[in-house]
């Protein structure tokens, strides 16, 4: 019974410090939103370059809350290859751009790039603390729909077949959504 009076005045003053201080578990939600673009190409030379548009009003979830956000905030990104030439290999030249602007985000290379390597693990873009900032800044202002322009670029590409040189590649750009209840 002195447990039970104990859990009784436990609960009780939980309670009372929720109501007295207005702690409310629904002031803020969280939702990841993955955008994500696809590059398709088949080049006839060692040098392979795609450019694809992507913005946030392409997605539901965005569009779903765009008029109770209050954050959108950089998580992570990754390249996936989804389809190749048969042992695809070079130096890949990943690039972000506000818009259609020349406004650079990010830059991310990888002189060692084998697209066979990441047709079942994702290649993880490794950013720098000034680009994290910079693609922040650039989704201030949440209710504004953000576009960007994605670029990728194979240079000194081979394979074990020879030209032409096929790719299929996605680009995933995962973001945090701050919304209000």
């Amino acid at each position: 019974m002195k447990n039970l009076n104990k859990l009784f005045f436990i609960s009780t003053l939980i309670a009372t410090a929720f109501v007295i201080n207005g702690c409310n578990p629904f002031d803020e939600l969280y939702l990841t939103l993955a955008m994500e673009t696809e590059f398709r190409t088949e080049a006839p030379v060692s040098s392979v370059s795609l450019t694809n548009t992507i913005c946030l009003s392409e997605f539901d979830d965005y569009n779903d809350n765009s008029d109770k956000l209050t954050e959108i905030r950089y998580i992570s990104a990754a390249y996936f290859t989804l389809s190749s030439s048969n042992g695809l290999t070079g130096d890949l030249r990943l690039k972000l751009y506000q818009g259609n602007t020349n406004i650079l985000l990010f830059d991310f290379t990888d002189s060692n790039f084998n697209a066979d390597l990441y047709l079942t693990k994702p290649l993880k873009i490794n950013l720098t603390q000034q680009e994290i900032d910079n693609i922040n800044s650039y989704l201030t202002n949440p209710q504004v729909d953000k576009c960007f322009r994605a670029e990728l670029v194979v240079l000194n590409a081979s394979d074990n077949d020879g030209s032409p040189f096929q790719l299929n590649g996605k680009l995933e750009f995962l973001t945090e959504l701050q919304i209000e209840p």
